[in-house]
């Protein structure tokens, strides 16, 4: 089996479970200020994985597997499991850093946009591909739309709760540095991920 896909689904039950601990009101798992300031610093990457209701988790879960289907291939397992953790860090440390008004988080979106980035950029390097810039300025006009306007209408009511949009711009930003940083020790090591 392909280990990209183990790694997907890898995610996808982490995220289910993490999501049914909510269910014992068990919410040692969530990012939060005040967790995270008493040394709980597993909160970091944990707080991707719980989410605001199961639609929620279904919405992030079926953006994962869609962001795998457009770039199955663009980086090995490695690639996907480095590119991963640093996107959710670069969400919460972006929430920890610059929005201090923002107490806790939860949900995989802010990673994923980390993550789509990343592979973006990726892909295009590799193979040219013109519908990578085409979706690069897709996923800038939403952060645009985000930042000016608020969520994309309907994304509240269906996650069941608030949209973080900062942690859409964090991931974004995080992927841009992730990929950067790839490029770099790519061309010095002559190394694919």
């Amino acid at each position: 089996m392909n280990k990209n896909i183990i790694f997907i689904s890898f995610v996808v039950v982490m995220s289910a479970l993490a999501q049914l601990s909510l269910t014992f009101e068990v919410d040692g798992l969530q990012f939060t200020r005040e967790g995270v300031g008493e040394g709980q610093w597993w909160r970091f990457i944990t707080g991707n994985f719980v989410h605001l209701s199961w639609r929620h988790f279904a919405m992030n879960a079926v953006a994962l597997v869609a962001i795998y289907v457009l770039y199955p291939n663009s980086l090995n397992a490695y690639g996907w499991v480095v590119v991963f953790v640093l996107s959710c860090l670069s969400v919460t440390i972006g929430i920890w850093v610059f929005s201090q008004n923002i107490h806790w988080y939860v949900g995989l979106s802010g990673a994923l946009h980390g993550l789509l980035v990343t592979l973006i950029i990726v892909d295009y390097i590799v193979h040219k591909n013109w519908l990578n810039i085409i979706l690069l300025f897709g996923v800038i006009a939403k952060l645009i739309w985000e930042g000016m306007m608020g969520p994309i209408p309907g994304s509240e009511s269906t996650a069941g709760g608030p949209v973080v949009v900062q942690a859409h711009l964090y991931g974004f930003v995080g992927g841009l540095i992730i990929s950067a940083c790839m490029h770099t020790f790519n061309k010095k090591k002559k190394l694919t991920l």
